[in-house]
């Protein structure tokens, strides 16, 4: 069986442990491959390999933004070369269906190097003349080694994501993907390896995040981390790098409200609705998992769920009319399968789903039902916490007061959505829901050149479009003396100006 290895200066190489890890295919539970397993000396030797490529007169240093700019491009390239065969290896480890791999995380990887090589001149600063010889001016400058700590879902777009901005500013990299979704993220890097990327610039370490991941957190050669995944684990990464002073860009947990008023068309709502709960099972930050629904139309929508979710088409991930897949992992699925029995023992009902498959193709994958739970509460778990699987809670509210305390009445504040016919109505809507995103009468549809920013819980720091570029950069202030004068500030010291 093939083993995966990681990328340290220039060079694919082993774990000295010796140890390895197997990825399995979601859809069957068999073996699809081995990663070896990296430890904490495997990501200092990375974080130390990236700190000697940033160093100045490094062959990464001494690149010119438009150079820096041309590799991302042809990196870009190379990866939409093997859109096929990445977005398989994507499918297969993680269980999203084919027909969303080939056709988004490939070109959202690609899209990423494209647009931020875009952007590398658009890293300006500012100048003010202070004085008659005087002028004082900014620049931004690169961070140093950034650590990106990749999630298990997206994990080709969101890596791509983190890697595409720092090396667009000048930083050097050092990637940990999840270990259980490490294919697709290797088979990047050997784009990035052959499109050229000085020794060092870029490196990829495989291994648990107890042990890579804190390495990377504690180091302090590390300037800046980027981490995308649940809000308990961004809260240790901070708890553990504290001794050293970092840079955070952290896109955590979501509970996004999905609203729909009575005055929505109801078709387009309940299937965008549908897309943004069950679309890659559920296993999305932004997914929209609790419906709130105005009270008039509640037994509308709840009707046209029952009958349209039993027409999704759920099946073996490669086939590319499966509309739905498995979950990532048996333990992620045995979470799921255990919030949905938290549901029914907190008395909420289910009208649609709530079992594992288990009969013919299913037998040994990881298969959950969409599921519905109605008659919630707020204060039901399943309300509250992050299931991150295919299971919507339903909710209803009478006017909008209502619908804001609601959407408002988590920890998180990721994303939302809101149907209404009133263009007043879903303004305000947007405007008083505190969340990062909030979508009027669409869901999930974005631009890479346009920023976002987590509310609450759900994160920090800015990602995406030229404000997420800043954030891989600090500024610095220099002040020039056209000609130059002594302070005349001490008598007798000499200098033009010397009293």
């Amino acid at each position: 069986m093939h083993t995966i290895r990681m990328y340290i200066d220039g060079t694919w190489v082993e774990s000295a442990s010796g140890r390895t890890t197997v990825i399995i295919n979601p859809a069957n539970g068999r073996r699809m491959a081995e990663a070896t397993r990296g430890t904490a000396d495997d990501a200092r030797a990375a974080v130390e390999a990236a700190r000697r490529a940033f160093e100045p007169g490094s062959p990464w240093r001494a690149l010119t933004p438009d150079e820096r700019a041309e590799l991302m491009i042809k990196a870009a390239d190379l990866i939409e070369a093997k859109a096929d065969e990445l977005a398989k290896a994507e499918t297969n480890s993680m269980g999203r269906v084919y027909r969303e791999t080939r056709h988004d995380d490939v070109y959202a990887a690609s899209g990423a190097f494209r647009y931020y090589a875009s952007l590398v001149s658009e890293l300006q600063g500012t100048t003010s003349p202070i004085g008659n010889d005087l002028m004082t001016m900014t620049v931004r400058e690169p961070l140093g080694v950034c650590a990106i700590l990749a999630p298990w879902n997206y994990s080709m777009g969101t890596t791509a994501a983190g890697i595409a901005p720092a090396l667009a500013a000048g930083n050097t990299v050092v990637v940990k993907p999840s270990s259980l979704t490490p294919v697709s993220t290797a088979m990047m890097f050997e784009a990035l390896a052959e499109a050229g990327f000085p020794a060092g610039s870029v490196n990829l370490v495989l291994g648990a995040g107890n042990e890579v991941g804190t390495a990377l957190a504690a180091s302090e050669d590390v300037a800046k981390i980027t981490f995308t995944g649940g809000t308990e684990t961004g809260r240790d990464i901070i708890a553990k790098s504290a001794s050293s002073i970092k840079r955070y860009s952290m896109e955590l947990g979501g509970k996004s409200a999905f609203i729909i008023f009575d005055d929505a068309d109801l078709d387009t709502a309940v299937d965008r609705l549908m897309f943004g709960i069950f679309l890659s099972q559920g296993q999305v930050c932004v997914a929209g998992s609790r419906l709130l629904v105005q009270d008039t139309v509640y037994e509308r929508v709840t009707d046209m769920l029952k009958e349209r979710i039993p027409r999704i088409r759920i099946g073996m991930p490669l086939d590319p009319d499966t509309e739905f897949g498995p979950m990532v992992s048996e333990r992620h699925m045995n979470r799921v399968l255990d919030y949905i029995r938290i549901g029914r023992e907190e008395g909420a009902r289910v009208l649609i789903g709530g079992h594992r498959l288990t009969e013919g193709d299913f037998a040994h994958g990881y298969f959950v039902e969409p599921t519905v739970f109605v008659d919630c509460t707020q204060d039901m778990r399943i309300v509250q916490e992050e299931i991150f699987g295919p299971v919507l809670t339903v909710q209803t509210f009478k006017d909008e007061a209502e619908a804001v305390r609601l959407a408002n009445g988590t920890r998180y504040g990721l994303a939302g959505g809101v149907f209404t016919s009133d263009m007043g109505r879903a303004l305000r809507v947007c405007g008083n829901v505190d969340t990062g995103i909030m979508w009027a009468n669409t869901y999930m549809d974005d631009a890479p050149g346009i920023s976002v920013s987590p509310h609450r819980q759900s994160g920090m720091s800015v990602d995406g479009g030229l404000d997420g570029l800043k954030e891989y950069t600090v500024l610095k202030q220099i002040t020039l003396a056209t000609h130059p004068t002594g302070s005349g500030w001490f008598a007798g010291m000499g200098g033009e100006d010397a009293a």
